[in-house]
């Protein structure tokens, strides 16, 4: 369009008498000087989004290979030093120094920092580190349910969600996943729960609250869309994604006594799909969904490794994701606070997931 219009004022100047050409050719150089800085703005403000926004990034605790130096709580140390304006972090565990330090060194370079986290967990040293430092820490404050996310949200920005709690043990003996996301609209639906956890505070959790973008769909194609309990019915979208498995379902259960979600998944295993899982061998019990899935046939074993397989994570057809807080529970979906991502389109983040499930099955 912009380049239209500079050819029709050129061809207009061209039929204008000669002697009116003195006079129009400056009024038709500024008008042109016009159009060129009007195109260069409006390709400025695109560019950041066409060239950044949409990056993602998969982190694993790795802590059966001695990575240390790409632990969990370090790499979530460097994402906070990036914080320009605010923080937003809904943890259920906080016992880090190091993330605790993290949060504080923000708010001294004058960021927003807030902070809500389990009643259970607020008696920790981390904790009365941001009290002490000006931070405000908000409690869930109810006795019969957990405030169980694992997110953060940096300047509006960025979502770092995942199964891990920012706890030593988190980082450095469990196996955990996070995923790092550069998405404004997406930040926009983690910000939103933020804010409803706040001021919920001795109030009721649910307000039926819907979420702001269900659907993301990054500048690579990915689409990412977010669900939060107790306000959304999230099993049903779980049951329902089951149901479109074509080819294999793998998954890794820290917890997993769902059994509408475990029928659907036996559903599609008889009917022929490749379905394997590992479940936590600490969380097997009478009601955990092992023992069925075993008795059906399906590929299914116990985590038998050093630490604690704290993830939360179905891989459909080695494309779909599902990862968040969200432990495959009937407590998980109707009475704690928890997060979860269905991330289609996207192989290259399945893959990475499906590299996590190979590292422990082996």
């Amino acid at each position: 369009m912009d380049a239209m219009n500079r050819d029709s004022g050129a061809s207009e100047a061209n039929t204008a008498p000669k002697q009116g050409n003195s006079k129009f050719i400056p009024l038709l150089l500024i008008l042109l000087c016009g159009v060129v800085i009007g195109f260069g703005i409006r390709y400025y403000n695109r560019a950041p989004q066409t060239i950044t926004e949409g990056t993602w990034e998969v982190y694993f605790s790795e802590v059966d290979t001695g990575a240390s130096h790409y632990s969990l709580e370090k790499r979530l140390v460097e994402k906070l030093t990036t914080a320009a304006s605010r923080v937003d972090a809904a943890l259920y565990h906080l016992d880090s120094t190091r993330v605790a330090d993290g949060l504080i060194k923000a708010h001294r370079r004058g960021v927003q920092v807030q902070v809500v986290t389990e009643t259970d967990n607020s008696d920790e040293d981390a904790i009365a580190q941001l009290q002490e430092a000006g931070i405000t820490v908000a409690e869930d404050g109810d006795p019969d349910s957990y405030m169980h996310h694992k997110f953060i949200v940096i300047d509006e920005k960025y979502v770092w969600t995942g199964s891990y709690n920012t706890t030593y043990n988190g980082a450095y003996k469990n196996k955990n996943n996070v995923i790092f996301i550069d998405s404004a609209p997406l930040a926009s639906n983690f910000t939103q729960e933020f804010r409803e956890l706040f001021q919920q505070i001795g109030t009721e959790k649910s307000t039926g609250a819907s979420v702001v973008h269900p659907k993301v769909i990054l500048s690579d194609g990915t689409q990412i869309f977010t669900y939060f309990s107790p306000d959304n019915d999230i099993i049903s979208e779980l049951v329902k994604e089951i149901g479109t498995a074509k080819t294999s379902i793998h998954f890794m259960a820290f917890s997993f006594t769902e059994d509408t979600l475990g029928s659907a998944m036996r559903d599609r295993f008889e009917s022929g799909i490749d379905i394997q899982g590992v479940f936590e061998k600490r969380q097997i019990s009478q009601y955990s969904e092992y023992e069925q899935m075993k008795a059906a046939g399906m590929s299914v074993i116990q985590d038998t490794n050093k630490g604690t397989m704290h993830h939360k994570v179905i891989v459909i057809d080695e494309e779909t994701v599902i990862t968040g807080s969200y432990n495959f529970s009937r407590n998980a979906e109707e009475r704690n606070s928890e997060n979860l991502l269905i991330i289609k389109g996207n192989p290259d983040i399945a893959q990475a997931y499906l590299a996590e499930f190979d590292r422990i099955v082996r």
